[in-house]
């Protein structure tokens, strides 16, 4: 008798430690399952709806707004590292901080000079580099005025 009932003990606990792995889908038969291709959201306008990147980020673009009050510079992505990939042809608002290096180069041999955010202008190239976690993206330096040839 004794041995029935640690089987049968056994047998509890095996089903109470797979059934709730078996109904938390992800298998064949779940929509959002291996089968089944997600879609990708592109952009900044519905960032909410993707999960966020993290890491160290690298964009080349033109400025397409300034916004000297909260301190924010934003870019029209044309190019940048694998993070950036999603936000291809779109705008990306980038915070600046009091750490923030805001440089000029007048050609790509020429040395780098330390400008103002007030001195970048709405259109000028722009090569930014920075870290971005929970949509917040935030730049260590942004360089105007570099002779960008990976720009269209």
């Amino acid at each position: 008798m004794k041995k029935i009932w640690i089987t049968l003990l056994l047998v509890v606990l095996l089903a109470l430690a797979v059934i709730p792995a078996a109904a938390s889908g992800n298998g064949p038969g779940d929509p959002k399952g291996p089968g089944v291709p997600q879609a990708v959201p592109q952009g900044t306008a519905v960032a909410s709806q993707q999960r966020s990147p993290r890491g160290i980020f690298t964009i080349t673009g033109t400025v397409s707004a300034i916004d000297t009050v909260n301190n924010t510079v934003t870019i029209m992505v044309s190019r940048g590292n694998k993070l950036t990939q999603p936000y291809l042809g779109t705008d990306v608002t980038v915070v600046t901080s009091t750490t923030t290096k805001f440089l000029y180069k007048s050609s790509t041999t020429a040395t780098a000079t330390k400008i103002a955010i007030t001195d970048i202008q709405v259109g000028n190239p722009v090569s930014v580099t920075g870290t971005v976690k929970n949509f917040t993206w935030t730049a260590t330096r942004i360089t105007v005025g570099a002779n960008l040839s990976c720009l269209p």
